[in-house]
């Protein structure tokens, strides 16, 4: 006998229901679905599409094009090698450089060039050509403040003489009005899709300017002049700009330059001009961005000695050398330019003879200048770099040899004049 779940009456044990209340004895269950089993096949072929999804995405992750963006430099891998692209403003193509801090004097315009060397990772050599037949297109910009009150300009990249080592240059122009910080940036879009990025950052900070003239400082003589150089050289800030207003007067003895950087401008009056009949004399410089600018001075020897000799980096403009042994010497590890300047009756007019240079070169042009009755007119022994040095405008005149250029420097004369 088993007793009833709901009135507790005895009932038999074969019972479906109880005889006192009739409640069902047997505890009913909801009916299930019948269970659907996917068949073998199906099973592989979910499997199969689900491989060649996975395998699908894998090529696809492997293959999309690539961005490869650094500072100073950047690696860049694909099946024909490894490459280092890397930026910078020297002659030094395995030097990266992320940021150019530089200075702004009293200088109209400042120039520098901008350099994309391209180098294979493992050797350093040069791999410009076989690396640019994978770019199909390259560019530069400089991204910089909106509220630059002169803002910085740049040339389109393409490859130039003043450094053929490099793959393409850019020419970047600036003021001390232009504002920073910048960043240059260098773009290259490769044929396979990919894109390399490669950027410097820009600081342009600008200088002191100190002016002396008559009026604040004695110039009245070479000793005068030479004191008040040294205590300048002494006083400014290695990038401070220093310019030396002088009178028309005749200074009879040497002039050496301190360790600074110095802009003389000489003047005239009442037909009398700023004149050295000693010369001026530059040694090595403590910096070598440093340019000394001489500008509007007469140089008059005694057909011995040298006008101007430099181991810095010197530019003379509209000045006037007479009867020297060597008008302009440019020496040691050092770049030198002249333009529209006078050379008559010298030995040599302009010596370049700078056998090593770790420096960029300052100026191409050469442009402008007289040379007329000189033994040699142009001596080009030795120049430190193999760019293109622009005569244009020059005129050439009864001088014993125009050009004497035994270290075969690529030059400019097809805007020369030869009479």
């Amino acid at each position: 006998m088993k007793k009833c779940p709901d009135c507790g009456a005895s009932i038999p044990e074969e019972a479906s229901f109880c005889p006192v209340c009739a409640s069902s004895i047997n505890q009913r269950r909801e009916p299930e679905p019948p269970r659907r089993y996917l068949s073998r096949k199906t099973v592989w072929m979910a499997a199969i599409l689900l491989l060649a999804a996975l395998i699908g995405a894998g090529i696809y992750a492997f293959n999309r094009p690539k961005v490869y963006e650094g500072a100073g430099e950047v690696f860049y891998s694909d099946s024909e090698g490894s490459y280092q692209l890397l930026t910078n403003y020297t002659l030094d193509r395995h030097e990266p450089m992320e940021l150019l801090d530089t200075a702004a004097g009293a200088e109209e315009r400042y120039r520098f060039p901008s350099y994309l060397y391209i180098n294979y990772a493992d050797s350093g050599i040069d791999a410009t050509d076989i690396f640019m037949e994978k770019v199909s297109s390259a560019d530069f910009e400089i991204l910089q403040p909106e509220d630059s009150k002169t803002p910085i300009k740049w040339s389109d990249p393409e490859p130039m003489d003043i450094n053929q080592e490099a793959a393409l240059i850019s020419l970047v122009d600036f003021t001390r009005e232009s504002k920073t910080p910048a960043q240059l940036v260098w773009t290259l879009h490769m044929d396979n899709g990919d894109t390399v990025k490669l950027s410097m950052d820009l600081a342009i900070t600008p200088t002191t300017i100190y002016d002396y003239n008559s009026e604040n400082a004695d110039l009245s003589d070479t000793a005068a002049l030479q004191a008040l150089m040294e205590r300048a050289a002494e006083e400014a800030g290695e990038r401070d700009t220093i310019n030396i207003y002088l009178p028309p007067v005749t200074y009879t003895e040497q002039l050496v330059v301190p360790d600074h950087a110095f802009n003389l401008i000489g003047s005239e009056e009442d037909g009398k001009r700023t004149t050295f009949t000693e010369g001026i004399r530059m040694g090595v410089p403590g910096k070598g961005y440093w340019i000394s600018y001489f500008t509007g001075i007469d140089f008059r020897g005694d057909g011995n000695g040298i006008g101007l000799s430099t181991a810095g980096r010197a530019w003379a403009k509209e000045c006037r050398f007479y009867n020297w042994k060597t008008a302009v010497l440019g020496y040691g590890s050092v770049w030198t330019n002249v333009t529209d300047c006078v050379f008559e009756d010298n030995g040599i007019g302009f010596h370049f003879n700078a056998r090593d240079s770790a420096y960029v070169a300052s100026d191409t042009h050469f442009t402008g200048n007289e040379f007329t009755g000189n033994d040699t007119a142009v001596f080009l022994e030795a120049v430190p770099t193999d760019v293109k040095m622009d005569f244009g405008q020059c005129v050439f005149t009864d001088n014993g040899a125009d050009i004497d250029n035994p270290d075969q420097q690529p030059i400019d004369i097809t805007q020369a004049i030869f009479q």
